[in-house]
């Protein structure tokens, strides 16, 4: 049985939602390294202990196959969500027009986003990357929010080094790429961002991800999530 199909069908068998673990970030942070060594460092620290139903995970884009899986569609005809990105007028109408039933709204695909989110946060024993999972899965009392941020001049330089782009074109991409995640977020917030609905903020300029990761297991001890 495939792994999402495992969690969601285990799901009712929870007597009480979650643990879950939320990491946004600003564009140039490294949320997915962050989350597999959260994930490794929990993940060990069961070894010799009782069996448990599953093992930590960190989900990040497996959530467009399984969204795309949940809407009956190729992933590539809702991955433009995935990117944060909404379709023009233009390519909507267009979108709408094919036959093949391989058409779904963007707000299909969000509510369709945010069911599978919810699903894997009440089963629990994950680690969700982005998509908003602080909104959709703020309100089960075993969770953790955390944002990662660093200063401009620092992510500039991280995004310059691993895309390979001038220093210009690494602020446009920022830019754009911060822009369309915020929106993104706040389509489920339904009101303006705030860093206020974390938990805690790291700074990656200045916290090494062992750091955060350590930091992170302890607050999860501190409030019974481990």
């Amino acid at each position: 049985m495939k792994y999402f199909e495992a969690r969601i069908k285990n799901e009712n068998d929870n007597k009480e939602p979650g643990p879950v673990i939320t990491i946004s970030r600003e564009y140039g942070c490294p949320s997915k390294i962050l989350a597999g060594i959260l994930v490794d460092k929990l993940n060990s620290m069961n070894q010799g202990s009782a069996p448990i139903p599953f093992k930590w995970k960190w989900i990040g884009r497996e959530l467009l196959e399984e969204s795309a899986r949940d809407l009956k569609v190729d992933p590539k005809n809702i991955d433009h969500i995935f990117n944060y990105q909404e379709r023009s007028i233009v390519d909507d109408i267009l979108a709408a027009t094919k036959k093949d039933g391989s058409y779904k709204s963007d707000l299909a695909i969000k509510k369709s986003v945010g069911k599978v989110i919810r699903s894997l946060g009440v089963t629990g024993h994950v680690v969700i990357v982005g998509r908003a999972g602080v909104v959709i899965t703020r309100d089960i009392k075993k969770s953790l929010h955390i944002r990662l941020m660093a200063p401009l001049e620092w992510r500039i330089n991280r995004v310059m080094n691993s895309e390979n782009l001038s220093k210009e074109k690494a602020l446009s991409l920022i830019t754009t790429k911060d822009a369309n995640r915020k929106r993104f977020l706040e389509y489920y917030l339904g009101q303006k961002f705030s860093i206020q609905i974390f938990d805690a903020i790291y700074n990656c300029e200045y916290f090494s991800l062992e750091e955060i990761a350590d930091s992170m297991i302890v607050s999860m001890q501190q409030r019974k999530m481990i």
